[in-house]
C-alpha cells in the first residue's frame, strides 16, 4: 500500500484491523484496495481535501467516479464530534470502492445505497454492488429538491437500486424522510427504486448493514429484504414486526371512528388526531399509556390545516377527551416535542376500545385502516369589517389606521372532509344512513341538506336514492374546489411563514453585522455589540412626498398601526409586509433598511416608539 505524505504509516493497527474485520466482516483485501489506514498521531491526519480536527482514528479514503480522493475521519474517542468527520466545507460526493468502478458503471445489477465507508466495505467484501452517501440526506441538495451531481456518473435509466439504511428506519422519521426524498429523484430519473429492511439485532439494538453480515446476514438474505419502494412499505413492514403497535394502532382507529367530534373545534380537533395517528402508524413507538409519538407543532398544524392557535385549542380538547396528552419533561427547547396517544394494548383480536365503546365497522376494521386520500380541508374565511377600537387597558380610541376590510371566502370545510373520510374508508360508496351513524348525526337528512350538495355540484359524489358513491375523479375535482376556494394559496403561504419562523428560531442566536453597529469585545458575542457612529439621518419626509418610495410608505403604514413593532428588526418588518400582503413581493433586508432610512432611520423608529409608548 502506498504511503499518505503526512503520515508515519499507512497501515491500519492491529485494533483497528481486527474492529473491521469481526465488528463490520470487512474483508482486509477489501480495506487495503481503498487504502483505509489509523492515525495514530495527530499530524496523520489528512488535511489536503479540507480541514479535519487532528485526533486519533480510522482514516478511510472516499474514492468518487470523476478520480477524487478525500479523506474521512472516523474518532477513536470522539467527544462531543460526530462519530464521522468530514473536511469542512467539501462538498458532499458519492463513494464508490475502487474495486467496483468499472462494473458499477455498466448496465444491470441491483445497488444497494447505504451510508458510510465502512457499510459500502462491508457489502463489497460480500460481493454486492454498492453506493455510499456520507449520511441519509446527503445524496441530496435543496432539501430534496434535487440529486447530487455525482448521481449523472452512474447509468440511473431503468437500472435498479436499493436504499439500505439502518433498522431504526422504522421508528426514525428523519431518515424515513431521507429516503422517501431519495426514491422520488431517482424514480425522477428513470430509476428502479427498492428498499431494503434490516431487522434490529439480536439483542434488539439499532443495526446497519455492516453489523448485519458481521452478526451472520448473507447476500441472499439481503436480497430476501429487498423489495420495490412505495411510501408505505416501512410502515406496513413494522407492524408486521410489533404486534404490540399493531394492537394499539387499532384500538386507537376504533377509538376515532367512536369518537363523537361535535362542532367547528371537534372537527379541527379530528383532523389533529388523524395526523397524530398517521405518524404513530409510521413512527411511533409503544409507550406503558399507548403510543408515543414525536411531531413538531409546526408541521402537524400545517398538514391539519389549522392555524397554530387552533391547533393548542385541538391539543387540549384532545387531552380533555382522554385521547392523548403532551409528554414533553425534561425536553430541551431545540428538540421537537412528543405526544402520547392513549391507547389499549390488549392482545390481539380483542375488540372492546379504551372507553369501552365498539368498532365502527365490526370485524372490517383491520391494522393499517385510516390509510384516507382526501387531504384535510380548511373552514370557510369569514368576512372582516376592521374597526380601530381602544388601546390596551384604557378607553382611549387608537390613533392608527383600521386594517382593510376582507371579504369572504367559502370553502368546503373540515365536515364535508369527514363525509368524504367516510365514503373513502367505505369503498367509495355509502348509504346516508351510514355516513350519519359514523358521523354520530342523528339525522341523516340534515346532511343531504346542509352538506352533500355543494359536493355533488363540484363533482366529487353523486346521490342516488339514499346512495352517496365517490365520482372516479373525486380528488382531481377536490383539487379544483379547494383552488377556487383559495386553500391552495393559502397553505403555500402558511407554509412560508412556518419555514421564516423556523429559519428565525434555529437562527437565533447568529449576530449579523451591518454599519450599524460595531463590536466593541474581541470574542464575537451579542452583548459586545454596540451602536456605531451612523451619519446625519436625513430629515423625515412629508406624508404624501412624492420622494418616498411604494416599499416606504408600506413601512410607514405598518408601523403606524403596530408602532410597537419599529424595534424589529429590517428583515422581520421586510418579511411581515410580504406575509400579509401589504407589499408586493418580499424585499430583502437591505431594501427594507433603506426604506426606513427614507423615512428618517433611527430617528424616524425611536420617534414612532416614543409615540407608541405615550399612547399607552
Amino acid at each position: 500500500m502506498s504511503s499518505y505524505p503526512n503520515s508515519s504509516s499507512s497501515t491500519l493497527s492491529d485494533s483497528h484491523a481486527r474492529h473491521l474485520e469481526a465488528s463490520s466482516a470487512i474483508d482486509p483485501a477489501v480495506s487495503e484496495e481503498r487504502g483505509t489506514f489509523t492515525a495514530r498521531r495527530g499530524r496523520d491526519v489528512p488535511q489536503d481535501g479540507g480541514k479535519l480536527p487532528k485526533k486519533l482514528g480510522i482514516i478511510f479514503p472516499v474514492h468518487t467516479l470523476d478520480g477524487e480522493i478525500f479523506h474521512r475521519l472516523r474518532p477513536d474517542n470522539p467527544g462531543r464530534l460526530p462519530k464521522y468527520l468530514q473536511p469542512k466545507g467539501h462538498p458532499n460526493r458519492l463513494d464508490v470502492h475502487p474495486s467496483q468502478h468499472e462494473r458499477i458503471r455498466q448496465p444491470g445489477g441491483m445497488r444497494y445505497v447505504t451510508e458510510g465507508e465502512k457499510k459500502v466495505d462491508a457489502g463489497v467484501s460480500h460481493n454486492v454492488l454498492m453506493v455510499g452517501q456520507s449520511g441519509v440526506f446527503n445524496g441530496q441538495r435543496d432539501k430534496g429538491a434535487a440529486l447530487i451531481d455525482d448521481w449523472k456518473l452512474l447509468p440511473l435509466a431503468g437500472e435498479e437500486y436499493a436504499i439500505c439504511y439502518d433498522s431504526d428506519i422504522e421508528t426514525n422519521e428523519s431518515v424515513q424522510l431521507a429516503a422517501d426524498r431519495l426514491a422520488r429523484l431517482l424514480e425522477a430519473e428513470g430509476a428502479k427504486v427498492f428498499i431494503t429492511l434490516l431487522p434490529p439485532a439480536p439483542d434488539g439494538s439499532k443495526q446497519g448493514l455492516d453489523d448485519f453480515f458481521a452478526n451472520g446476514g448473507t447476500a441472499k438474505q439481503l436480497g430476501l429484504l429487498t423489495r420495490p419502494y412505495d411510501e408505505a412499505v416501512v410502515e406496513r413492514a413494522r407492524l408486521t414486526r410489533d404486534q404490540r403497535l399493531r394492537t394499539a394502532l387499532e384500538n386507537l382507529q376504533r377509538r376515532f371512528w367512536s369518537e363523537e367530534w361535535k362542532g367547528m373545534g371537534g372537527h379541527s380537533a379530528r383532523d389533529v388526531a388523524l395526523k397524530l395517528i398517521e405518524a404513530a402508524r409510521r413512527h411511533g413507538r409503544i409507550h406503558p399509556d399507548g403510543i408515543r409519538v414525536v411531531k413538531a407543532q409546526g408541521p402537524l398544524a400545517l398538514e391539519a390545516r389549522v392555524s397554530s392557535r387552533t391547533l393548542w385549542k385541538s391539543l387540549n380538547r384532545l387531552e380533555e377527551m382522554g385521547f392523548g396528552y403532551r409528554d414533553n419533561a425534561g425536553r430541551k427547547r431545540e428538540k421537537t416535542g412528543a405526544f402520547v396517544l392513549r391507547a389499549k394494548v390488549s392482545h390481539y383480536g380483542e375488540r372492546p376500545t379504551s372507553d369501552g365503546t365498539t368498532a365502527r365497522r365490526g370485524e372490517d376494521v383491520v391494522p393499517g385502516d385510516l390509510h384516507l386520500r382526501a387531504p384535510r380541508l380548511m373552514w370557510s374565511r369569514p368576512a372582516l369589517t376592521p374597526k380601530r377600537g381602544t388601546v390596551s387597558g384604557t378607553r382611549r380610541v387608537r390613533e392608527s389606521k383600521a386594517p382593510e376590510p376582507r371579504a369572504r371566502i367559502e370553502r368546503l370545510g373540515k365536515v364535508r372532509g369527514a363525509i368524504l373520510d367516510v365514503l373513502d374508508d367505505a369503498g367509495g360508496k355509502a348509504t346516508l344512513q351510514e355516513i350519519a351513524e359514523a358521523l354520530h348525526r342523528k339525522r341523516a337528512r340534515d346532511l343531504r341538506r346542509r352538506n352533500l350538495p355543494w359536493l355533488e355540484e363540484a363533482g366529487i359524489l353523486s346521490v342516488e336514492g339514499d346512495t352517496v358513491a365517490l365520482a372516479e375523479d373525486w380528488l382531481e375535482r377536490l383539487e379544483d374546489a379547494r383552488e377556487s376556494g383559495g386553500e391552495l394559496e393559502a397553505e403555500e403561504l402558511a407554509r412560508k411563514r412556518y419555514r421564516d419562523k423556523s429559519r428565525a428560531f434555529h437562527g437565533r442566536g447568529r449576530v449579523v453585522p451591518d454599519r450599524h453597529h460595531a463590536n466593541a469585545g474581541a470574542d464575537g458575542h451579542v452583548e459586545d455589540l454596540r451602536p456605531a457612529e451612523d451619519p446625519p439621518a436625513p430629515p423625515s419626509p412629508e406624508p404624501g412626498s412624492p420622494d418616498v418610495s411604494p416599499l416606504a410608505a408600506a413601512v410607514r403604514d405598518y408601523l403606524d398601526r403596530c408602532p410597537h413593532d419599529a424595534r424589529r428588526s429590517p428583515y422581520w418588518i421586510g418579511a411581515t409586509l410580504w406575509a400579509h400582503e401589504l407589499h408586493e413581493g418580499k424585499p430583502t433586508p437591505d431594501e427594507t433598511k433603506a426604506a426606513i432610512e427614507e423615512l428618517g432611520g433611527a430617528e424616524y423608529l425611536d420617534e414612532t416608539l416614543r409615540r407608541a409608548r405615550g399612547a399607552a
